[in-house]
């Protein structure tokens, strides 16, 4: 299960990005930016476009379609998963235009939808998944 290990280390990343995001969100709200708050958000579109999205479709083309495979609530947990990925692609995309745009308002509104639903699919992910995968082992 060393995929699993893998998978764990790359929620914790990403978790840790989160928290930066939010960091520097509150620095905008609270007017507080740096000239370099813009070149970390930058930074977060960055992961976004080549750690998060293909993280997610490795999970939807492999793990999820493992795990569907199993049983009614090993698929209903992946149809599950699968939707909130389909939900986060046009925030992703709304975030990365937001910071192109270096448009202050809309990165906050769209980075804290984002943060939000993404925080909650991960650690979502983080409960559910090993112990499904344990489950298909048996």
């Amino acid at each position: 299960m060393d995929w699993l290990k893998n998978y764990h280390e790359d929620h914790e990343a990403v978790l840790l990005l989160l928290a930066k995001l939010e960091g520097n969100m509150l620095y905008f709200k609270t007017g507080m930016e740096t000239p370099h708050t813009f070149m970390e958000f930058k930074e977060f579109a960055d992961v976004i476009k080549n750690v998060i999205i293909p993280h997610f479709k490795s999970e939807e083309s492999g793990v999820y379609k493992d795990v569907g495979d199993y049983d009614q609530k090993g698929r209903q947990f992946a149809d599950l998963m699968i939707q909130e990925h389909e939900a986060l692609y046009p925030l992703f995309e709304s975030y990365m235009e937001a910071v192109e745009a270096k448009d202050k308002e809309k990165l906050l509104d769209i980075g804290g939808k984002m943060e939000a639903v993404l925080r909650h699919h991960i650690l979502k992910e983080e409960r559910e998944m090993p112990r499904l995968y344990r489950l298909k082992l048996k």
